[in-house]
């Protein structure tokens, strides 16, 4: 006759093979383990943010340029005028009517252009919107650094630092221009050669153009009517 503990052993034996059921908070975090965080609204959020970040530095350092262009031009158009009136001073008696008639008209030009950059530096205040443009950059800046490291997979985490981003870009009073924003998503992408030149030209454009002509127009007046 066996005994009843030599049958109830091979049970025993087969019943340890059988896995233990997990409990409900071993299942979650294995369940956790398995299925990473959906973080593609923080990264999303995150890509704008690098992107308005950078063409708001952008745009400070090209009205940054814009100032430096325009306090020149009008220090070399003032020198037009003054030096045209010395010169008329030093020699007087010594000049043609034409020449001095044609040195009185470059001067009043030079007057007037003087005038209009005045009016023109001005009105558009480049140093102050450079300033509140760098401010707005650097606060996104560390806004999106913050987003970065946290990458919330929570939609309200995520929605509460857009309502700070959105926060930023209110408090600026100043926006950046599409030239801005077309160079910062160019930045440190192998794009095609034409769009780099035409944006390029477009700055120059936008940053030179109007000054070069204020500049260039008097001593034109001067080489054409010689």
């Amino acid at each position: 006759m066996i005994p009843a503990a030599d049958v109830q052993r091979p049970l025993r034996r087969g019943a340890s093979l059988m896995p233990a059921p997990l409990e409900p908070a071993a299942f979650d975090r294995a369940r956790l383990a398995v299925v990473p965080p959906d973080t593609h609204a923080a990264d999303q959020l995150a890509h704008t943010m690098r992107l308005v970040k950078a063409a708001r530095f952008n745009a400070a350092t090209r009205l940054e340029r814009k100032q430096a262009v325009s306090l020149f031009t009008q220090s070399m158009v003032a020198l037009y005028f003054v030096g045209l009136a010395v010169w008329q001073a030093v020699y007087v008696g010594q000049i043609d009517d034409a020449t001095n008639r044609l040195m009185t008209f470059v001067q009043l030009v030079s007057s007037v252009f003087t005038l209009i950059l005045g009016l023109l530096e001005a009105m558009n205040d480049y140093k102050m919107k450079a300033h509140h443009l760098m401010n707005c950059a650097l606060a996104v800046s560390e806004l999106a650094q913050e987003l970065r490291i946290a990458r919330p997979s929570d939609p309200e985490e995520v929605q509460v630092f857009r309502r700070r981003y959105n926060g930023q870009l209110r408090n600026c009073p100043v926006n950046h221009a599409r030239i801005d924003f077309l160079f910062a998503k160019l930045d440190g992408k192998p794009g095609n050669a034409w769009t780099h030149a035409g944006l390029s030209l477009r700055y120059v454009i936008d940053v030179y153009g109007l000054y070069a002509l204020f500049l260039a127009v008097p001593p034109l007046i001067w080489w054409v009517h010689q």
